[in-house]
Formats: C-alpha cells, sequence, structure tokens
C-alpha cells in the first residue's frame, strides 16, 4: 500500500472512531439547545409536512437532559420556526423519518437521536476533506494532499462543532470549499451552483460573498461571472420554490432577515475577536449601544469592510508576485475573508471559527511559513466553539441593564463574570495575534520558491 492511501485509510478510521466517541458523550456532556430544535423541526417536518416548518412553530419536544449528573425526561426547545433556508428544511425532514424508525418515540438528546442528526455533517467535514486535498493537490502533490485531507477530517474545530456541539458549518463548508476549488480554475457556472447549494443550507454562507466580489474585481471573464452569480440565485431559488408558492416569502424573513436583522443584538456571540476585547474593557454587551456616538454595529460594519479590503490587497499582492499561484489566490482569499468575518462584525456566533478552519489548513499546505499561526488559530478556534463548555463567561452572564437586579444580585454576578476574565482575555488575545500571524505570513510570502524553501528550511 502507498504512503498517502495508508494515511487516508488510518485518518479515516481514526475520524470515524473519534466522531462515534464525541456521540456517545454529547448526550451527557454536549450543547443541547441546538439539538433539540433540530429534532423540534425534525419531528414538525415529518407531522405536519416540511413545507409547513415556516408557517407554524413546532413547539417543545421530549428530550433527555442530565441534570446534577441524574438522567431525566423533558420537555424543551424554543419553539421559534425553522430559520434555516429550505434545502435545511428538506435535511431535517429526513433526519425527522430516520428518527422515526430508529426511535418511535423520537426523543431528543438520545445516543440515536445525536447520531441521525450528525450523519448529514458527518458527511459534509468528509466532502471538505476531500476538497481540501484537492485544492492543495496539484501545488503540493499528492502526499501533501493527503495529509491536507487527514488534517481537514481530523480538525479539533469541526470534530467540536459537529459530532460534538450537534452544529452545521460544515453544511457550508462542504460546497464552499469545492467552490474555492473551481473559482480557482475559473469554472464560474460550477462554482455558483455550489454557492447556491450553500446558500440554501445555511443563511451564514453569505460570507463567501467576497470571494466573488474580488474575482468581479480581479478577474476577466466578467460575463462568465455573472452568469455564475445568477446560477447561484437561481439556485437557492429554485430549492425554495415550493416554499415560494406555498408561504410566500416566509421563508426568507426568518431565514436571512429575522438572523441578521431583527434578532441577537450582541455585539459578540462567545467569539473571542475585536468586540470580546471591548467587551471585557467596557462591558457591554449589546451590539445598537453607541460607541464614541457612533452604533457598535456600524462600527463593526466599518471594520469588516477595512478588513476584506487588505484581505484583498494582501492576496492581488500575492498572486501578483508569482503568475503560478493564479489559480491558488482564492485558497489565500478565503483564509483570509472567513478570519475577516468572524474577527471584525459584530453578532458573530463562536461556532463561526469553524468556517475558518479547512482554508487555514489549505494555506499552511500552500504557504508553509503560515503553519504556526494557523496551528495556533485552529486550538484557539476549537477552544472558542467550546468555551461554554469550560468558562463563566461575560457574554453569557452580562446583560444589557444590570440595574434590573438588586445592589447585592448586581455584585454576586460582578464576582462570577471576574471568576474567567484573565483566561478570556487568554484567549481573545491569541485568536487575535494569530489572524494577525496569518495576515501578516501571507503578505510577506515572496514567490513560491520562498514557500518551498521555508518548507524545507
Amino acid at each position: 500500500m502507498s504512503r498517502p492511501r495508508a494515511i487516508v485509510l488510518v485518518a479515516l478510521l481514526l475520524g470515524i472512531v473519534a466522531r462515534v466517541w464525541l456521540i456517545a458523550l454529547a448526550p451527557r456532556y454536549g450543547f443541547l439547545g441546538d439539538h433539540v430544535d433540530y429534532v423540534c423541526w425534525g419531528r414538525e417536518a415529518v407531522d405536519a409536512g416540511v413545507l409547513a416548518l415556516y408557517v407554524r412553530a413546532p413547539g417543545s419536544c421530549p428530550s433527555v437532559a442530565y441534570i446534577d449528573g441524574e438522567r431525566r425526561e423533558i420537555t424543551s426547545g424554543t419553539g421559534e420556526r425553522l430559520n434555516y433556508p429550505p434545502l435545511a428544511a428538506y435535511v431535517f425532514w429526513a433526519e425527522g423519518r430516520l428518527l422515526a424508525a430508529i426511535d418511535p418515540s423520537r426523543l431528543a438528546n438520545t445516543v440515536a437521536a445525536r447520531a441521525v442528526f450528525a450523519i448529514s455533517t458527518s458527511i459534509a467535514e468528509l466532502v471538505t476533506a476531500i476538497g481540501v486535498a484537492a485544492l492543495v493537490a496539484d501545488a503540493a502533490g499528492p502526499t501533501v494532499a493527503t495529509l491536507a485531507f487527514a488534517a481537514t477530517w481530523l480538525a479539533p474545530p469541526l470534530l467540536a462543532d459537529g459530532p460534538f456541539w450537534g452544529q452545521t458549518e460544515s453544511w457550508i463548508l462542504a460546497p464552499g470549499v469545492w467552490m474555492v476549488w473551481a473559482m480557482g480554475r475559473e469554472r464560474w457556472i460550477l462554482a455558483g451552483a455550489l454557492w447556491g447549494v450553500a446558500l440554501a443550507l445555511k443563511p451564514s454562507a453569505i460570507l463567501l460573498g467576497p470571494l466573488w466580489a474580488y474575482a468581479a474585481a480581479f478577474r476577466a471573464s466578467r460575463l462568465r461571472l455573472i452568469a455564475g452569480g445568477a446560477t447561484a440565485a437561481a439556485m437557492l431559488n429554485i430549492v425554495a420554490l415550493p416554499f415560494w408558492l406555498t408561504s410566500g416569502g416566509a421563508w426568507l424573513r426568518t431565514t436571512y432577515l429575522a438572523n441578521y436583522v431583527y434578532n441577537l443584538h450582541w455585539s459578540t456571540m462567545l467569539t473571542f475577536n475585536v468586540w470580546y476585547a471591548e467587551l471585557l474593557v467596557n462591558g457591554v454587551l449589546d451590539s445598537r449601544a453607541p460607541l464614541f456616538g457612533v452604533a457598535r454595529d456600524t462600527w463593526g460594519s466599518v471594520l469588516l469592510v477595512a478588513g476584506l479590503l487588505v484581505a484583498f490587497a494582501i492576496t492581488r499582492r500575492w498572486e501578483a508576485r508569482d503568475p503560478g499561484r493564479r489559480r491558488l489566490a482564492f485558497v489565500a482569499l478565503a483564509t483570509l475573508v472567513t478570519l475577516t468575518a468572524v474577527t471584525f462584525p459584530t453578532r458573530v456566533h463562536g461556532t463561526y471559527t469553524a468556517f475558518a478552519a479547512p482554508f487555514l489548513i489549505a494555506t499552511a499546505c500552500l504557504v508553509p511559513r503560515t503553519l504556526p499561526s494557523a496551528a495556533v488559530m485552529l486550538v484557539a478556534t476549537t477552544l472558542q466553539i467550546l468555551s461554554w463548555q469550560w468558562a463563566h463567561l461575560l457574554a453569557v452572564h452580562v446583560l444589557p441593564n444590570e440595574q434590573i437586579f438588586p445592589p447585592e444580585r448586581q455584585a454576586a454576578r460582578r464576582a462570577l463574570r471576574e471568576i474567567d476574565r484573565p483566561r478570556e482575555w487568554a484567549l481573545t488575545l491569541v485568536s487575535l495575534g494569530a489572524t494577525a500571524g496569518v495576515f501578516v505570513s501571507i503578505a510577506t510570502a515572496r514567490r513560491r520558491d520562498d514557500d518551498r524553501a521555508a518548507e524545507g528550511g
């Protein structure tokens, strides 16, 4: 057996074992809330029909919970209507059907429920790992490509996000990584179709939009780019057509507007970025509150645009230094864009840091000088995703108006917030430092010969 095949086989087996282990741990130690909502949506899709998900709330669901170490059955769930796009509705329906076949009681937070709802994310993680190998194969060779596959399939951020937390960032990463692959080859129709799939699975796929803006600015095939963008819109609307016909724009309002405009006005949602640093200094979590006379949301938008412009400039300079990098430019850009998207805007969820993981790994394979910063960022990303496990987080405990509590309660809450402040500062500074390190490493890389020299030396 050749070395690349051996690496793939060993990594594949280790990844499967790790996922089985984490799924078994998840009912007792994993995050409960999101998983229960997923099960509720799956039940509702089966019972009332998938087309009802945007017009009626599913209500609460029977669930297993571990309270003070004891297993109990409770009724849980937010009762919110589905806030994922239409393709995700079909995934939840399929998962709901499978859970009903395995467990007629359809209890949430059992090992069976966790396993059923991890199938789609595990498949997506595997597709992502194969995609990362494809991104680097031509430039770095088969051995490095197989190592990239192994590093992605075993990446702690993805293991923490999917099988343990039960989140779905990999739904975007699977088509997103292959979209980057297609963009590097200027196959814009295919890239647009893949972006459309991502947009139809999760609204946070809009963070891939800046890659298209870069392509529009620095690639000559403008008509094909427009066709690619139109393909993305067509793909999303074709999937959504049954919902358009039965409930109008309800899916669009609950998926995109409710998520990004109306709900969750936190300056940071457990993401250790610039806004977590600001939160530690000022203790204000409301993203609408003014900072120097301007709303934090506005500052976040300004910083995001500035960060994207810097990412564009670094990527353009990086590819201009060596024509052979033209096909690889979107890999480096995807890394910088995803890091920018979790570092500078307000209202970023901690799990969104997982979006950067596969692109960090791919970039480390292509620009070895980024490896130290990328490795640190992968560790920091994992700690961010799991932060609810290990800290009395300020972002969890602070409220917009602490004056609603009596003085003694306010004092107790302040004391609680002080417990983990040193660790919160440490993780915030490490995350920001690692992000800066990746930016600087790409900005200072000259020709691909320099990259190979760094790899060899």
